[in-house]
């Protein structure tokens, strides 16, 4: 498990996206009083760099509260080898089929052109915005040069935020927290990852503040701001964008939560309970109540409810944050998709293949009263029809079910066989 890198397509989970993480601490969260940070010791230019890693180790450490006996030393390595490792590690995790099923989903929402390449837009997304990442497998952590000579603030920002990452190594182990597992539980694993991420965040803003002058804030910014890099970002689907971005800034004021409460203490804390939806990570009161997903499963039928010849491809949770995302896309104003999604209690998603080129994807929820189901019902309409997809939503009390046509035109069951199929569904 690398934190630079994806480990399943649906959705992404870059670990190291350090240049949007630089421009959510510059503009994010200060952290509370009780992240204490040690006395500004910015190293000199003439400082040897392995000195100067040495001494932001040190002061990592020290703010973040936890020691380091068995720290490794950083290997620098330029953007080319990234992207060659980036690649191999990438299509080793992501085999063809599950890249396909992964389309088919970001297509069946909406969400993906049908001529767009999901593997190349995650590539083109990683090889120009990583700039460094902690390979908990490998334990080894790499930062990428940026051929200028000597460290510059950007490459020591970084390595501090990495650094956070093998100290959470050593103390609660990355590799138990299942972010590299193949479940079909997605929107817990961006839960997670948005306290690991965000508690990195947290601590590399820490030093940021200690450590660098007003100048090389400055600079960081800047770099923060290549044209070349924003207009890639642009150019992502929303989706991706998104997904990407929410452990870092979404994560950090998670964080900045906990903080408040009882400094990193509570941090550590959340490592031995680990947050189990976006919906804690977006709303930390349900999170501190301990309020997780309701239990909500599709039937062990319901590919033999559509009729013969069908079969679940893949299934999955998408979740609150997801749900707010797909509803924007299908043209709901920012506040409005917020709104129709807060009241999301829990999530299925199971994608079926169908006879003679029939297909569809269908998406129970489940919502904490009659009003949020009410409210999501009308967007979820809305975004269907602002999407141009064909499928419709049924809700019955708290339940509001979507059935999307993936297939062939004219396959599968017309529109009231749909509504029957999706009736059935959201009477449980």
């Amino acid at each position: 498990m690398r934190f630079g890198e994806s480990v399943r397509p649906w959705p992404p989970a870059m670990r190291a996206l350090i240049v949007m993480a630089i421009v959510a601490a510059c503009a994010g969260p200060t952290p509370s009083a009780s992240a204490s940070a040690p006395p500004a010791a910015t190293p000199s230019a003439s400082t040897d760099d392995a000195t100067v890693y040495r001494t932001i180790a040190a002061q990592m450490v020290a703010i973040r509260g936890l020691d380091a006996p068995d720290r490794v030393e950083p290997s620098v390595i330029d953007r080319a080898t990234l992207e060659a490792n980036l690649r191999a590690s990438f299509d080793k995790d992501n085999p063809p089929e599950r890249m396909a099923r992964a389309q088919r989903i970001y297509r069946a929402l909406g969400l993906l052109d049908a001529d767009a390449s999901l593997r190349d837009l995650y590539l083109e997304l990683q090889g120009n915005q990583v700039v460094g990442y902690y390979d908990q497998t490998a334990g080894q952590l790499f930062i990428v040069s940026s051929g200028g000579g000597g460290l510059g603030p950007t490459e020591r920002v970084t390595y501090a935020h990495e650094f956070t990452h093998e100290l959470q190594d050593l103390h609660f182990d990355l590799g138990r927290l299942g972010l590299d597992s193949a479940d079909e539980e997605t929107d817990r694993r961006l839960a997670v990852l948005s306290l690991v991420e965000g508690d990195a965040v947290s601590a590399q803003t820490a030093w940021m503040i200690a450590n660098l002058t007003p100048a090389e804030l400055g600079q960081v910014a800047a770099e923060a701001s290549d044209p070349a890099a924003l207009a890639i970002l642009a150019g992502m689907p929303p989706v991706l964008l998104e997904t990407s971005l929410f452990p870092y800034q979404g994560g950090a004021a998670f964080v900045s939560n906990l903080q408040a409460g009882a400094g990193y203490g509570a941090v550590n804390a959340a490592f031995s309970k680990l947050p189990v939806s976006t919906e804690q990570i977006l709303h930390p009161d349900k999170y501190a109540a301990a309020e997780g997903p309701m239990d909500l499963h599709l039937p062990s039928d319901l590919p033999s409810r559509l009729g013969p010849g069908w079969s679940v491809t893949d299934r999955d949770t998408i979740g609150e944050l997801q749900l707010r995302v797909w509803l924007r896309q299908g043209g709901l104003l920012g506040d409005v998709a917020r709104t129709a999604a807060d009241g999301w209690g829990a999530d299925r998603l199971a994608l079926l293949d169908g006879p003679v080129g029939a297909g569809m994807l269908v998406l129970a929820t489940a919502w904490d009263t009659q009003a949020d189901a009410d409210a999501f019902a009308a967007a979820a309409a809305q975004a269907i029809l602002g999407l141009g997809k064909d499928g419709r939503a049924v809700q019955d009390g708290t339940r509001v079910v979507i059935g999307l046509r993936t297939g062939r035109t004219g396959a599968g069951p017309g529109d009231v066989g749909l509504a029957a199929f999706l009736a059935g569904l959201a009477a449980g």
